[in-house]
């Protein structure tokens, strides 16, 4: 198992009564990969040089492959400058040690006043000195320690903003021949610095995480106290594992005195999220689509996702001359949103073995997002698309996807037992757009999917400008919703597909040819819903400000999706949907509005709805959109 056996986990060497050279014979009789020293845990503060080449040589006695050595400093001091003296001597330490990895924590660090590039030029000088005299080789030829971040108990330096602003901007660093700067995300630390969403800090984080520290931190008599992890299926540890790279070294963070018990909860945390490398072939020991009886994945989905650049002022595109980069695609907004609501989410694609690929990949593996049958084309590229500011009404959007990855998905390539290894499927009109090889890799899926009696669920997502004609865009996309359990047009989409205006005549259109149930999007005025058995309407939140209309469909389909599967009443999981949707428009960005189910919740409780009105042809449509819209970006 990828285990790390932190010293501080056993009590005898907490208390003194063993050292930390004595732990390593120990953490190997357990079945660990390595260990990690503990600078503090030194017995003898005056003498750490000798006490660390004796644990080096009780490491390498012991067998273990992996040394971490971590030091309780701060890379930043409170001047916002960088201790080059802290880092120096950590780095020094660590390779008397013989470590592979040396673990600090980031300290007063700010985006504005702490150039990184002070950093940059240390571990360059440190590790790459451009002399050539004998000490130099001797220098260049020491072992390169990675360095690891760690979140830790401190507002600063536990402060995910702060942490994700350091880690995004040495992204655009070239240190070639050197190990990448790298986080250690400690579970339960989150709750010491007083940020209470842990599961969206991992999930923002992920993508630089390679080393976990996994524990269970509460509240206790006013104060944070940390404890064993909780075996529940559901606690909040095994979700942010999830969110996390398998790939990822991992770590019990709490004092026990027990060997069994020690081993006990390391196998606890070596499992967890890996049950699908059990699985035959690719996925593991799938029968039926199920893993030990339950569904690998909660929702799957497929399609194209692109880097999107932003205009960073209003006005034609042509004229931008500053655009921020961000993620697009309906499929991939879905699967982020079904990822931040808890739910275990899939992604299925192609992209470029090009930058906008490797951007695409971990901005969804950073939400959380299982990315296994994500393939790269070496031959193809990743589509990209420009997006305007406005002010009003849809923005102006310019696609550069033709030929890309993604509409070279086909059915040869397609492997049935990811998809039915989740208990649904959630798919979109926009890939029977890109071409025939599409289609048919979605028909394939559609198959497997309803012979393994999963549910799907189909949002039209309109994109006229994708077709060869609008007739056939009517045709293609009425034979794939009747494949769905549950469909979900806009207004818009619904007088183009059924040629009605009617939200009950759009619903009886679908009704007739199979569908269970139809949820018909109405803009400000809510969404009204249709089944054999019942109909109703709900009404929409209040929105004080519409800053960006594209995701919100998607952000709706996420709602009541979700609520459907989680078997809410209809007017429950289509108002998750309304409110969802409502969100999306006030951030800037197609899925950066997404909520988690905690967000969620509490915005339904505190925000106000419109009052009811009823669902009529005359509806008017969504919020900034327009009927003549030729993308219908703003609806879908």
């Amino acid at each position: 198992m990828r285990i790390i056996i932190p010293t501080s986990v056993f009590s005898e060497v907490v208390s003194g009564q063993q050292t930390q050279m004595e732990a390593a014979a120990r953490a190997a009789r357990i079945g660990a990969e390595g260990i990690e020293i503990r600078r503090e845990l030194f017995t003898d503060s005056e003498n750490i040089e000798s006490q660390l080449r004796a644990c080096r040589q009780a490491i390498q006695s012991a067998g273990l492959q992996t040394t971490i050595y971590s030091v309780p400093m701060q890379l930043w001091q409170q001047d916002y400058r960088l201790d080059a003296n802290v880092l120096s001597l950590a780095l020094s330490e660590a390779e008397l040690l013989g470590a592979d990895k040396v673990k600090l924590s980031l300290g007063h660090y700010d985006a504005e006043l702490s150039p990184l590039a002070v950093l940059e030029a240390f571990l360059k000088a440190y590790y790459l000195p451009k002399n050539t005299n004998q000490k130099n080789k001797n220098h260049s030829n020491r072992k390169k320690v990675q360095l690891l971040i760690e979140n830790d108990q401190t507002t600063y330096g536990g402060d995910p903003a702060r942490l994700l602003a350091f880690f995004q901007e040495i992204e655009n660093w070239t240190l070639e021949g050197m190990p990448p700067v790298r986080m250690t995300l400690d579970t339960g630390n989150w709750l010491y610095a007083g940020y209470e969403d842990a599961l969206q800090a991992a999930g923002q984080l992920s993508p630089y995480v390679s080393y976990i520290h996994a524990k269970y931190s509460v509240i206790h008599a006013g104060e944070v106290v940390t404890l064993p992890l909780p075996e529940e299926p559901d606690a909040l540890w095994r979700r942010i594992i999830r969110q996390l790279p398998r790939t990822a070294l991992r770590a019990i963070e709490f004092t026990l005195t027990d060997d069994t018990a020690i081993s006990h909860y390391c196998s606890l945390l070596a499992g967890e999220g890996r049950e699908e490398e059990n699985m035959s072939q690719q996925y593991g020991n799938v029968q039926n689509g199920q893993t030990d009886g339950h569904p690998a994945l909660d929702v799957v989905t497929f399609g194209e996702a692109m880097t999107m650049f932003v205009a960073e002022q209003s006005g034609p595109l042509h004229e931008v001359s500053l655009f921020s980069r961000r993620l697009a695609g309906a499929e991939a907004n879905a699967a982020i949103g079904f990822a931040r609501l808890g739910l275990r989410s899939g992604w299925a694609s192609r992209v470029g073995s090009d930058v906008f690929g490797t951007f695409v990949r971990e901005k969804l593996m950073g939400e959380g997002v299982d990315l296994r049958h994500v393939l790269t084309d070496k031959q193809s590229p990743t589509g990209f698309q420009l997006k305007s500011r406005v002010t009003s009404g849809d923005p102006e959007v310019q696609y550069f996807r033709r030929g890309s990855a993604a509409s070279r998905m086909n059915r040869e390539e397609l492997d049935e037992a990811y998809f039915t290894s989740a208990r649904h499927l959630h798919m979109t009109g926009i890939p029977l757009a890109l071409s025939a090889a599409n289609r048919e890799f979605a028909r394939g899926v559609i198959l497997a999917m309803k012979q393994m009696g999963r549910s799907i669920s189909f949002d039209p997502n309109l994109r006229p400008q994708l077709w060869e004609s609008r007739q056939q865009m009517v045709s293609v996309i009425n034979e794939f919703a009747a494949y769905a359990d549950l469909v979900l047009p806009g207004i818009e989409e619904g007088e183009i597909l059924t040629g009605s205006r009617d939200p009950q005549q759009i619903a009886q259109f679908y009704l007739d040819r199979g569908v269970k149930l139809v949820v018909v999007k109405l803009g400000p005025s809510g969404a009204a819903y249709y089944s054999h058995e019942q109909s109703g309407q709900v009404s929409g939140f209040i929105v004080p400000e519409v800053i960006d209309t594209v995701g919100a469909g998607d952000g709706f389909a996420v709602g009541t999706v979700s609520g459907w599967l989680a078997g809410l009443p209809l007017e429950q999981a289509v108002s998750r949907g309304c409110a969802i949707g409502a969100l999306a428009v006030q951030s800037v960005g197609d899925h950066e509005g997404y909520p988690t189910e905690e967000q969620l919740q509490q915005y339904m409780q505190q925000t106000g709805r419109f009052a009811a009105v009823p669902a009529e042809p005359s509806v008017q449509a969504a919020a900034g959109s327009s009927v003549t819209s030729s993308s219908l970006e703003g609806v879908n």
